[in-house]
């Protein structure tokens, strides 16, 4: 296996991982309801050591989708509705 710099190691895990920090950015929700999720078992956690880190396509991916979960369970908030924003 060929040795990589730490700079392609780092490369390596931007391109696939998330922190806690980047996730709750990406997503636009609370620290609480990012926790939430991680306990329903919707997002999933990995653990190493002290690190913890989440997997960066399937944050992008809840964070498309969250735009219809929101539509769904909360209309007042959107204009097309009637609702406010």
């Amino acid at each position: 296996m060929e040795k990589k710099t730490k700079n392609e190691q780092l490369e390596i895990l931007n391109q696939y991982f998330v922190s806690t920090t980047e996730a709750l950015e990406i997503l636009g929700i609370s620290r609480q309801s990012f926790y939430s999720l991680i306990n329903r078992k919707k997002i999933t956690k990995i653990k190493k050591d002290g690190a913890i880190l989440f997997f960066r396509d399937e944050i992008v991916e809840r964070s498309s989708r969250q735009q219809n979960l929101r539509k769904k369970y909360r209309p007042y908030d959107h204009k097309e509705n009637g609702g406010i924003i």
